[in-house]
């Protein structure tokens, strides 16, 4: 959906046509999932948070004001409802991450594109499951989705270079996860 068709859209909600929202959540319904499946890590309470977010953004739609893509205040009622989520299930956010500072060439995991699709996915799939919920996200919204950095500390309320940080050290830990589950594959990637 192009940027004058979410317009068009936001404005027959905002007057009154109800239907028209179907019409946005079919076309961010996968992105709003995937933001919670990163951040609750359950697909049932992923299905669930995602219909919250998306009752959550029907009912203030009219606050909307188009300062910033539809897509990231999208994805900040999702990221602030996840987090609501998280704390009511009593969950610490761990927002700093242990890993060693000893420096980890990231050209190495270029080692992943000679083995196929599916084990890559698969082994990326366990590598960002390793990560804190919001680094989760995070590596998620820069690499999956492609939001900026900008884009990003709008939805998640952090500074550009704490999520540069972020990615770096998400980039870390995913290598020794990686690296951990391939074992013996391993040494013929590097």
């Amino acid at each position: 959906m192009d940027v004058q068709e979410v317009k068009y859209c936001i404005n027959r909600v905002k007057d009154g046509d109800k239907d028209a929202f179907g019409a946005l959540v079919d076309a961010y319904k996968d992105m709003v999932f995937t933001v919670c499946l990163r951040m609750l890590t359950s697909e049932a309470d992923a299905e669930e948070a995602a219909q919250d977010v998306f009752v959550k953004a029907f009912r203030s739609i009219g606050s909307f004001q188009a300062k910033a893509k539809f897509s990231t205040w999208l994805y900040r009622i999702a990221y602030n409802h996840c987090i609501s989520v998280i704390r009511k299930k009593v969950k610490m956010i761990d927002l700093v991450d242990d890993i060693p500072e000893g420096e980890v060439d990231e050209g190495e995991m270029n080692g992943l594109e000679s083995i196929s699709a599916e084990e890559r996915s698969r082994y990326l799939k366990l590598a960002i499951e390793s990560l804190a919920e919001t680094d989760a996200v995070v590596v998620t919204l820069f690499y999956y989705d492609e939001l900026s950095l900008e884009e990003i500390a709008g939805v998640t309320g952090l500074s550009s270079s704490n999520i540069r940080i972020k990615l770096h050290r998400s980039r870390k830990k995913m290598y020794q996860v990686i690296c951990e589950n391939l074992k013996s594959e391993v040494s013929s990637i590097l």
